[in-house]
């Protein structure tokens, strides 16, 4: 049903939960990245969310969670390759959550990347 409903407005779906993907997103891009020989220094991810999902993840607890969910992914990709990176280095990697009521059920996500 959902796919069909995307086919028929012509949108795309993204991710597990149907949100953006930024996290899986952002696996592709750095192991790219990575694969290609370039070297991302810093990766910075905004999320601005609405709904309980804000709200929630503006306790320090929940969003220290989800950061650590978050960061594993990079840290995982980077450490796959001892080429450019020594062991135990890892770009420097920010996770802004902020709770937007006016964004609802929506989820707006951008990642800024620097080699």
């Amino acid at each position: 049903g959902l796919i069909e409903l995307a086919v028929q407005h012509n949108v795309l779906i993204g991710g597990d939960d149907f949100k953006s993907g930024q996290t899986k997103m952002k696996s592709v891009l750095v192991d790219f990245l990575v694969g290609a020989g370039l070297k991302p220094t810093s990766i910075v991810s905004y999320n601005h969310l609405g709904n309980n999902d804000g709200m929630n993840l503006s306790a320090p607890q929940t969003f220290r969670s989800k950061e650590i969910s978050k960061s594993n992914v990079v840290d995982d990709m980077v450490a796959s390759n001892s080429i450019l990176y020594e062991p135990g280095e890892h770009p420097d990697h920010c996770i802004v959550i902020k709770y937007i009521p006016y964004v609802g059920d929506s989820k707006r996500a951008m990642d800024e990347y620097t080699s």
